[in-house]
């Protein structure tokens, strides 16, 4: 049979003489002779599938700005700044080509750079596909025969299947409608794919293996997970080339050796602290030396491809070598400017992430084996069950498959173990659904050797059923019955009600269906155009079934969550103050509104029809999750602090050595000879920020914003206050505080760096004054509660604390999220409205998918990462008020009577009603509803929420603990109906005779277990306040006060003790202690002067008497004392 003129010979070897031995070193083909590797065929089929794929990526698109990262990532895009590290400086110079497009909003023209890279990752995948499947039914003998026509519609079909599959599976869809950088990096990945493929099939041509690895050095650049891809490249190239892939092997080998000298000597210290890490690159490496030893023993020959490993190297390093655009965009001070990188050590802080968790490989095999279970149930997911399974036909079929398409598919093969397995050790997600939902798009790209191994199943099942009919056929009739049983038992255990997902559940029995009655009707001859059809239509299950999650067009919940901050909508809040700071905290609480401020206030009123007139460039936007990062300070200084920030310059700082900065006497020569380079990015950079500047896109004003010495004084005060309270075992949920082995204190963990982070925004709020100060907050922090009321979807900050809310501020409240409901799931929810109720509507609406009932917008139930948002902006708005109820609120600013506490209690209620009924499954709004309600006796409603939390997410261990306390609490609410019953009698016997002492007790006691705080104090006012009081009801009175934290009224009670025990030195030691905890210090040293006194003339004596100066070296109390002069003197 002829070969075509532009298309490569198939394998000399064909199943029927396949020797035993391995791949070719080099194998020869027509293919070195022809002017083109893919045929125009391939091309066509390509183009028509990218333009399908894009058609449907263009119709779904979000029409303006969505939650997520979207916002910070299109003012990164538009400004050619720096986006979240490692910085993505390849997708910000792609993206920033579609922000020109004198089109929409700037979202919009960012989302448009996903959906086309996305298109296009599809047509290159289809591309390969129809090559591939071309190439693998030529070289084998079964399918030989086969009419070239036929051949080449079977090649068509299975890139379109292969292309559509990708294209509508769940996680590729989610990224190409909106502003994100992952479909750029599957696209940089399908390059390199399709230039490796190249290459395999015409190996003369190494140019396309030296862009294969040029390629693989932007994958580095749009996402730095996709490295771990290095070593399934390197499978396939010795799968097809070993002389090369065993030189490629003895280069991993060498940086393997020189890594461990390298922490030999102390000079690399990653795995230092990171055991599974160190296991991880011993494995890759011995895995290295293994294959280098044994691509040796089988060509006697060592280094003779040195050159080509050299020019590989050097491509990749070519490549990658664009993050050096992240100080030079960072120089011209951008609006987005994420690590700032325009210094040396900001740009290994972005390059590196130093500002997210490092690497903590998975250590378990258990949750390694639970981590895949989930992966392979996603796979299933998004490709359905049947295509999977048809992505297996080419390891089922593998002897028939020629030596050198096996050889394509070992390369895939290692480069999919590489993308799934390697990277899911690495990252070690957790299992719960918050997490699943952050990184299941890390996993995308082994999706895509999902996909192609699916088209090549397509294209086998096809050719074999073609070229041996009668052979297959009752195969095929199985197979097609199991999947219509499984399609049938799928529609059967369907538990949702929406039209959509029961059409696509009978679609599913349609096209199995359909499939068996080609083969019913024909039992002869081979019905290959009816199969192709069949197939054909297969994608489509995958639309349908992602449809619902994965749609945007009209989702407008990104643009109201940032434009509301600023602008609040029926009237019922005024705009947000001129020259207003706003705090933002959770991911869309600041990327949202820096998308409103620096993009939105940009565009002509012709682009923003939403909002003509919104321009809110006059306000400063400052994160206060990242203010603990030094690198974050010098961002928001050079912003709206621009004179005083001073930055080193960038390339001779990357030259001197640390040594050489930590003395700064002197740079060396080499860094010297850069300063050319530091001066012309120095001026490129100013003249840039100058004409931001000159447009208004940083406000004329400055603000105070922390330097470092205010970030280390924040560091060394909360040190100091750690350490009292840990001493104090008052330390706050997930607060780590450690002794080391020389007595220091170390601290780590969330809490620890919100605390410190809580201390600048106070610095902020305090340098300030002159400005009005909002937060949309993410995690609490402590100073602002009192200074926090209402405001629209956020919380504005008052400058003065605000001693309570009056009824006019509840009503405006409740009026705001009343009109708001009704854009998101309706205002149905009041007073009256019951837990079960609320339950119900959760299970009919979100989990039933039965909207007939439903009042809202039924885009809202469809989207998740809204539902998640503006759950978060209601139950901040809850945690407000029920913070007002509880413990940690001062007294002064706790309702003043019952009736005040009442109405509360009933807002704070009323609005986490609204928060679980947005999002059920929001773990913080759930966990802050059950509290509320635990501490008000109602942990049967606490119990409705949490389980159906738990139903959403049941891989959540928090939730399932909470679950169980709260059963435990139910168990115990016995014992509390006992100690309720106990309160009524022991108030009868108190008011009877208020002097007896354990009787006040008892009863204090059992207020404190009743959260019942403010009746507890009361009676310990009344004990202390009788000025014939004993010692002994002085001291209970003081132990409750310590126990409660009461510090003020502790120490009138320490006054009171010392009074009528004057000479006990005891007594004069807490009461210094207590002092120095409050920050009396001068008074805690005369206090702790007459403690010493007596404790010297007790000992003098009592020679065996408690030494009050060695307790008191020991004492944590005291270390805020310990460092003055006046203390040693004492002692």
């Amino acid at each position: 049979m002829m070969q075509p003129k532009n298309q490569p010979s198939p394998s000399s070897q064909t199943e029927e003489s396949e020797p035993k031995a391995s791949a070719p070193e080099n194998p020869s083909s027509d293919a070195s002779q022809a002017s083109s590797f893919f045929t125009r065929a391939d091309w066509r089929t390509a183009l028509f599938t990218g333009l399908f794929v894009f058609m449907g990526y263009f119709l779904s698109m979000a029409p303006d700005v969505t939650l997520e990262d979207s916002g910070e990532l299109s003012v990164g895009s538009f400004y050619a700044g720096v986006p979240h590290p490692p910085g993505y400086p390849v997708w910000t110079l792609y993206s920033w080509l579609f922000t020109q497009l004198p089109i929409s909003n700037i979202a919009f023209r960012v989302a448009l750079s996903s959906a086309f890279a996305g298109a296009a990752a599809c047509a290159l995948l289809a591309l390969m596909v129809s090559r591939g499947t071309s190439l693998m039914m030529d070289g084998m003998a079964s399918v030989k025969g086969l009419d070239p026509g036929l051949k080449g519609w079977i090649s068509r079909v299975s890139a379109w299947v292969a292309g559509m599959l990708m294209g509508f599976n769940g996680f590729m869809w989610s990224q190409a409608v909106i502003v994100e950088v992952y479909t750029l990096s599957v696209l940089s990945l399908m390059g390199v794919l399709a230039c490796l493929m190249h290459w395999v099939y015409v190996q003369e041509r190494k140019r396309y293996l030296y862009l294969a690895f040029f390629l693989f050095g932007i994958c580095f650049n749009n996402h730095q997970t996709l490295i771990v891809a290095a070593m399934g490249i390197q499978v396939a190239i010795a799968a097809v080339n070993l002389r090369l892939g065993r030189d490629l092997f003895l280069g991993n080998s060498l940086v393997y050796i020189l890594g461990l000298m390298a922490k030999w000597y102390g000079m690399l210290t990653a795995f230092d602290e990171n055991i599974p890490l160190f296991v991880i690159y011993n494995a890759v490496g011995i895995s290295s030396l293994a294959a280098f030893a044994w691509a040796w023993s089988r060509t006697q020959e060592i280094m003779t491809e040195w050159k080509v490993v050299l020019l590989l190297g050097l491509a990749w390093l070519v490549g990658a070598s664009f993050y050096f655009y992240m100080p030079l965009a960072s120089s011209t001070n951008p609006p987005m400017n994420w690590g700032y990188p325009r210094t040396w050590d900001g740009f290994i802080h972005a390059f590196s992430r130093g500002q997210y968790e490092r690497a903590n490989p998975t250590s378990s095999v258990l949750r390694f084996i639970q981590q895949m279970a989930l992966y392979f149930k996603g796979l299933s997911s998004e490709f359905s069950a049947v295509m999977a399974f048809v992505g297996l036909l080419p390891l089922i079929v593998w002897k028939k498959i020629a030596r050198r398409e096996k050889a394509w598919l070992i390369g895939l093969g290692g480069i999919f173990f590489c993308l799934a397995v390697i990277l899911m050790i690495l990252l070690n997600p957790p299992p719960d659904r918050q997490s699943q939902d952050l990184n299941r798009v890390f996993f995308t790209s082994s999706h895509v050797v999902v996909a192609l191994f699916a088209g090549y199943g397509v294209a086998l099942l096809a050719g074999l059923l073609s070229a041996q009919y009668q052979r297959y056929r009752m195969v095929a009739i199985c197979a097609g019955s199991v999947a219509l049983a499984f399609a049938l038992f799928g529609k059967l255990a369907l538990e949702r009600v929406h039209p959509l997902d029961q059409f696509t559940a009978y679609y599913g029995i349609a096209l199995t269906l359909a499939f068996l009655i080609v083969f019913g009707r024909s039992r002869d001859r081979a019905p290959t155009y009816a199969i192709l059809a069949v197939l054909s239509l297969a994608p489509f299950y995958s639309v349908l079934s992602h449809w619902w999650e994965n749609e945007q067009r009209g989702h407008l919940f990104g643009y109201w969550f940032g434009h509301d901050m600023f602008t609040p909508p029926f009237e019922v809040y005024p705009e947000m103050d001129e020259g207003a700071i706003l705090f933002g905290g959770t991911d869309p609480g600041r990327f949202n509104p820096t998308y409103m401020i620096f993009c939105e206030s940009f565009l002509p009123s012709s682009k923003k029809p939403r909002d003509p007139d919104f321009d809110r460039r006059d306000v400063y936007l400052i994160t206060q999750n990242a203010l603990a990062d030094g690198t974050y300070l010098d961002y928001i200084r050079a912003h709206y602090f621009r004179s005083a920030q001073q930055d080193p310059p960038f390339f001779q700082e990357m030259l001197r050595s640390t040594s050489e900065k930590e003395l700064n006497l002197t740079t060396n020569s080499l860094a010297r000879a850069t300063r050319p380079l530091d001066q012309a990015m120095m001026r490129m950079g100013a003249y840039v920020e100058d004409k931001r500047r000159a447009k208004g896109v940083y406000p004329r004003k400055e603000i105070y914003t922390p330097s470092l010495a205010d970030s280390d004084q924040a560091y060394m005060e909360y040190m100091a206050d750690a350490a009292v309270r840990r001493a104090n075992n008052q330390l706050r949920p997930g607060e780590i505080v450690t002794e080391t082995l020389d007595g220091r204190i170390a601290v780590q963990g969330q809490a620890a760096v919100m605390a410190i982070n809580g201390l600048l925004t106070k610095v902020i709020f305090d340098k300030n004054p002159d400005h009005s100060f909002y937060v949309e907050e993410s995690m609490p922090l402590e100073w602002m509660y009192p200074h926090l009321s209402p405001f629209g979807i956020i919380l504005k900050i008052n400058r003065e604390a605000v001693t309570g809310f009056s009824e006019e501020d509840l009503r405006k409240d409740r009026l705001f999220w009343s009109q708001y409901m009704e854009r998101l799931i309706g205002n149905w929810i009041d007073d009256e409205t019951s837990i079960e109720e609320i339950m119900s509507f959760v299970t009919d609406t979100y989990q039933s998918g039965d909207l007939t009932a439903f009042k809202g917008d039924a885009k809202f139930v469809r989207d998740d990462w809204a539902q998640k948002a503006f759950s978060k902006l209601r139950s901040a708005i809850a945690g407000v008020y029920a913070w007002r109820l509880s413990p940690q609120c001062p007294e002064h600013l706790r309702p003043q009577s019952v009736e005040e506490e009442n109405r509360l209690l009933r807002e704070a209620d009323y609005a986490f009603k609204q928060a679980v009924a947005l999002c059920p499954y929001s773990p913080e709004a759930v966990y802050r509803y059950s509290n509320l309600l635990a501490t008000t006796q109602r942990v049967d409603d606490a119990i409705l929420i949490t389980r159906k939390c738990f139903e959403f997410d049941y891989e959540n261990e928090g939730v399932r603990q909470l679950l169980e306390q709260l059963h435990m609490l139910k168990q115990g609410q016995t014992k509390l109906t006992e100690i309720q019953d106990a309160i009524l009698s022991l108030e009868q016997q108190f008011a009877g005779n208020r002097t007896n002492l354990d009787i006040a007790y008892k009863l204090m006691s059992n207020y404190v277990l009743t959260t019942r705080t403010n009746d507890a104090v009361a009676i310990m006012d009344e004990l202390l306040a009788d000025p014939n009081a004993p010692a002994e009801t002085i001291l209970t009175v003081a132990s409750a006060y310590n126990d409660l934290n009461e510090l003020e009224r502790l120490e009138n009670a320490l006054v009171r003790l010392v009074e009528v025990l004057p000479e006990n030195p005891e007594a004069w030691f807490d009461l210094a202690a207590t002092q120095a905890i409050m920050g009396k210090h001068q008074l805690a040293l005369q206090t702790l002067g007459r403690t010493m006194e007596l404790s010297r003339a007790r000992r003098e004596k009592n020679p065996e008497a408690v030494d009050l100066a060695r307790k008191a070296r020991a004492d944590v109390r005291l270390n805020a004392l310990k460092a003055m002069p006046d203390f040693q003197r004492i002692l």
